[in-house]
């Protein structure tokens, strides 16, 4: 069985991608701070027939997540496919200055990521093979009102990735970024703004395993949101700014 490192797991996406790579043959390996929900995550994929490990721990703390990826190896085996899926993000206008909450959305979203990569990297660069795979946002193709720091540090993993996706050609490893559109999650749930095009986790969950499993670059869904990002990409900074200027914020 290949064998999944599934960070963020506890909830959202991660949990959905969790259980349905469960159901096509994966063994899985559940990360988020959360132990009381990863066991019954692990317990609910065991009770299906799959196999599954857990390992609570932050994401942001490199030493914590790193001794995660050799607990889940040392249970299921070697980890083949990385999904850094541990972010989050809320609206906050920048007149408000909330140095201390961008902060902590750049160390969730772009340095968790980093160590997450960083704790299994080794091992693929080493066996020559492996797959990486982070959860970005279409919200990082262009800055949106309130969300400075979670459209700037989803913007930053992209990029990231590419780079990475680059470097590591010869090295036979995949490198795939994530763009979803609105998910029906606890996060979103707490979104007051519209949210357009809206899908269930768990539709999420088949469209992103059905590109992992092609080994894509790049998946960004649902297709409206993928012509829509597509577009607001060429739009001049004068329009943009104009447009979203006009939006109601907080």
């Amino acid at each position: 069985m290949p064998v999944a490192f599934i960070t963020g797991a506890s909830t959202g996406i991660g949990n959905a991608l969790a259980k349905e790579l469960a159901r096509r043959g994966w063994s899985v390996g559940l990360v988020a701070r959360r132990g009381e929900l990863l066991e019954a995550l692990a317990a609910e994929i065991r009770t299906a027939g799959g196999k599954a490990s857990w390992a609570a721990a932050d994401v942001t703390n490199q030493v914590a997540i790193r001794a995660a990826a050799e607990h889940v190896a040392r249970e299921l085996g070697p980890i083949d496919l990385l999904v850094a899926n541990a972010g989050a993000g809320d609206p906050v206008p920048a007149w408000k200055a909330p140095i201390d909450t961008w902060i902590a959305t750049f160390r969730l979203n772009v340095e968790g990521v980093v160590y997450s990569v960083g704790a299994v990297l080794p091992e693929m660069l080493a066996r020559k093979s492996g797959h990486l795979a982070v959860v970005s946002s279409v919200a990082g193709f262009r800055g949106l009102p309130t969300l400075a720091a979670y459209s700037g540090s989803k913007a930053a993993v992209t990029t990231f990735f590419e780079s990475l996706r680059v470097d590591l050609r010869r090295s036979k490893i995949a490198v795939t970024a994530i763009h979803p559109g609105f998910i029906a999650t606890p996060l979103t749930a707490r979104n007051k703004a519209p949210m357009p095009f809206l899908i269930s986790a768990e539709r999420a969950a088949v469209i992103i395993a059905d590109g992992l499993e092609k080994r894509r670059s790049d998946i960004t869904f649902p297709w409206q949101m993928r012509l829509l990002m597509g577009l607001a990409r060429r739009v001049p900074n004068w329009l943009w700014d104009r447009a979203l200027g006009s939006v109601k914020v907080i």
